[in-house]
């Protein structure tokens, strides 16, 4: 069983690989392979299906402008399901603002205005926070962290890749968001 995900996983990097190397015939049987998850994960978030759909195309068009940044060390699901996720939460947020915004100021006085750089803004400030959050957890925890709520690995999933029990790997997790909470949410004065 074992040899069959190591098999499988080590074809699926030589196919991102072939794809960062700008292989289109590699990017259509990445798509296809891997369509029907991005699909079914990025709807968990959006169940409106015409922004799923949108996000999903997102996803893969940034999967081949950025495939070269792909780093084999890591599992490719892993790394198109970061993708998926920031790309459907980025989206959610993105409705969630304009629609506050909408309710705020009215439909029929909406200005037109280019909020995206703010909002670009924002999102980096949020990202640093957060990597330096993460930084400060302690390696066992940072690694539960990132597979289980970042990367968005179910909690055998996340058991799995880390080697570990299924309660060790959901303790480590555990622990570390509360850690992370700590260190990112400021102290009531």
């Amino acid at each position: 069983m074992e040899d069959a995900l190591l098999a499988k996983r080590s074809e699926e990097r030589d196919l991102m690989l072939a794809v960062a190397a700008g292989d289109r015939s590699a990017f259509t049987a990445l798509h296809e392979r891997f369509h029907s998850l991005v699909e079914r994960y990025v709807r968990h978030h959006l169940p409106d299906p015409s922004q799923a759909e949108e996000v999903v195309q997102d996803v893969f068009l940034e999967l081949w402008l950025i495939a070269d940044r792909y780093d084999p060390a890591h599992s490719v699901i892993a790394w198109i399901r970061t993708i998926a996720q920031r790309r459907a939460i980025d989206r959610v947020r993105k409705s969630r603002a304009d629609r506050d915004r909408d309710l705020r100021i009215g439909v029929r006085d909406l200005e037109l205005v280019d909020h995206t750089t703010t909002e670009h803004a924002e999102s980096v400030l949020d990202r640093i926070a957060l990597r330096r959050g993460i930084a400060a957890l302690p390696e066992r925890q940072r690694e539960a962290v990132v597979l289980r709520h970042l990367v968005g690995l179910t909690g055998p999933e996340t058991a799995t890749e880390l080697g570990v029990p299924l309660g060790t790997a959901k303790t480590r997790a555990r622990d570390g968001l509360i850690a992370l909470r700590r260190v990112m949410l400021p102290e009531p004065a």
